[in-house]
């Protein structure tokens, strides 16, 4: 669980700190008080990025060149101090545990966080890179070697894209970076294919709890592996991928940037056989989009020892009473869940303290509380 939150120049905030309990802690306030940006810094402090569609430099509080965010976690009777700063002039990020530098994406293994938002809907509306970045968050929580390698792909990418922008260059060279993209991303496409799997498998089950309305199922869209025969063993994505980029060696020249690999790969969704980001309504939009945030819970909890942090912003405004009693008994089991409300809670949810002048800290009820 996350014990402590620092926020410097964060969004609204010049400086906060905040001790955390366990249990269902609610943060109600007016809108504008601030309660959705600390979830935000929970989630990027976990996720190493915004949940919301904004850059970094968009997150400096105004005036300020820089923002910090740091938490406690303990987990499994070890605890862990992290930390991410964010320098607006040099528009570079710095990832720490324990002290020391890592990766970002790093602290995920430390600090597993599941946040349910209105935004969930850009998971079938939105661009395909949310849903890569979504279904990275997942592996990676999963597998903490995913971040390394994620780290390794975007480095190779990018010089491979610097010599193609060149226009000039000896074929030795495109096939030595060939390889080594081939190499790190026939790890991400295998990790990628084998998670989204078990997610779907999950997110099935919890759709047709939460909705009658037919049966969920989800594809992982590649150019370099026919639909029919996506597979997850590494080697077959090691030739699968290496026979793409030969294929389209000379549209990448052509181009000057590599147009094929894991960082063009997309998640479609299906209801019926329908794909949802075209036929669904909004509110089926949002069950699909709830039923694969409460599978990432479900399969965190299975591959952990501990449970995901969970953060509700608001999510519950959007849903009926009955849609909503439905994910607030399943998530209200978690040991440790934040939830953000603009109104009062009900007799019995009593005060726990002021966080901030306009935000006040419940202890809610859990599952009782609506």
């Amino acid at each position: 669980m996350l014990e402590n939150l620092h926020l410097r120049f964060f969004r609204n905030y010049e400086s906060l700190d905040w001790q955390l309990g366990n249990g269902f802690t609610v943060l109600s306030g007016p809108n504008g008080a601030g309660k959705s940006n600390l979830l935000e810094g929970i989630f990027y402090l976990g996720a190493g990025y915004p949940y919301r569609q904004a850059q970094d430099e968009a997150l400096v509080h105004w005036g300020a060149d820089f923002f910090v965010i740091r938490g406690s976690v303990l987990q499994n009777g070890l605890k862990y101090d992290l930390e991410i700063a964010y320098q607006l002039g040099t528009k570079r990020k710095i990832t720490k545990i324990n002290g020391k530098r890592d990766l970002p994406g790093a602290c995920t293994a430390c600090l597993p966080v599941v946040i349910f938002s209105p935004a969930d809907l850009l998971l079938i509306q939105g661009a395909p890179s949310l849903r890569r970045r979504f279904l990275d968050l997942v592996v990676t929580q999963s597998r903490p070697q995913h971040a390394a390698d994620l780290h390794d792909y975007s480095n190779i990418l990018t010089q491979r894209n610097n010599l193609l922008r060149q226009g000039v260059f000896q074929r030795a060279e495109i096939l030595s970076w060939d390889e080594q993209l081939v190499a790190v991303g026939a790890r991400i496409i295998s990790r990628r294919l084998s998670v989204f799997k078990t997610l779907m498998d999950l997110s099935r089950v919890v759709f047709a709890s939460l909705s009658r309305n037919g049966e969920l199922d989800g594809a992982y869209i590649s150019q370099m592996i026919p639909q029919y025969s996506l597979e997850e063993d590494e080697d077959f994505c090691r030739q699968a991928f290496k026979d793409a980029l030969e294929r389209r060696r000379s549209l990448d020249e052509r181009l000057h940037i590599t147009t094929t690999g894991p960082h063009r790969d997309d998640l479609r969704f299906f209801l019926q056989g329908h794909e949802a980001q075209l036929y669904c309504s909004q509110g089926e939009q949002r069950l699909i989009a709830l039923s694969l945030k409460i599978a990432q819970n479900r399969l965190l909890s299975s591959v952990q020892s501990s449970d995901a942090l969970l953060l509700l912003d608001d999510v519950f405004s959007e849903l009926d009473t009955v849609h909503r009693e439905k994910v607030l008994k399943e998530l209200s089991r978690s040991r440790q869940v934040i939830a953000t409300t603009t109104s009062f809670l009900e007799e019995g949810d009593s005060a726990t303290g002021q966080l901030t002048p306009e935000i006040t800290l419940y202890q809610a009820k859990g599952a009782e509380w609506l």
